[in-house]
């Protein structure tokens, strides 16, 4: 009869492999969530620089869009366009309020409140109550008008020989990012003249 008996060679895993194998698991776990928790850090890092960026974005385009479709008016109608240091009014087809593409009369203001020290951006269209569209800390704020070519003026028509709106308007804040922002007029500058608008036009009529 045969007798089958346990080999004294044979394989094994030892308590010391066991704690070895473990060890190495161990120290493989926290390298991967160190190397996932620098991955999550530096994602969060970048949403939060693309929110950021994004409401830059916003802040600058509700700043601009009225200024970006600034038209001239008629002679002798209310929103002639007029540019202070500290003042805009004019006609849009731009509004925030009214709709997009309406000719519709607005103005930005620059007002500065010595009790806070702060500077408010207000913004008013007709038939609506003004808005506060931004602030900033002290009593910096200004804006600017350019034709195509020249420097900057505080203030718009320079002359009465020139277009009624500029090409260029610049706001600028004076602080904060960014301190300057410039928008393009790319609509018609002067109104083609009427009838009623010529010098020789006949008043006897209504």
């Amino acid at each position: 009869m045969q007798v089958f008996t346990k080999k004294e060679n044979e394989s094994g895993f030892t308590l010391l492999e066991v704690l070895v194998v473990l060890a190495i698991t161990s120290l493989i776990s926290v390298v991967l969530i160190q190397g996932f928790s620098l991955i999550l850090g530096a994602r969060n890092s970048v949403q939060n620089k693309i929110v950021g960026l994004e409401q830059v974005v916003l802040k600058q385009n509700i700043f601009l869009e009225p200024l970006r479709g600034i038209l001239p008016d008629y002679p002798n109608r209310p929103n002639i366009f007029q540019g202070g240091p500290q003042s805009v009014r004019g006609l849009t087809i731009r509004p925030l309020q009214s709709r997009v593409g309406t000719p519709t009369g607005f103005s930005m203001t620059m007002d500065y409140d010595s009790g806070r020290d702060e500077t408010e951006l207000v913004y008013q269209e007709s038939g609506f109550s003004p808005q506060t569209l931004g602030r900033w800390k002290g009593a910096k704020g200004t804006f600017r008008y350019r034709d195509q070519t020249g420097t900057w003026l505080e203030a718009w028509p320079p002359n009465p020989d020139v277009p009624q709106t500029p090409w260029l308007i610049q706001l600028d804040m004076g602080v904060g990012f960014p301190s300057s922002l410039v928008v393009s007029l790319n609509g018609p500058h002067q109104r083609i003249l009427r009838l009623e608008d010529l010098p020789f036009r006949d008043n006897t009529q209504p």
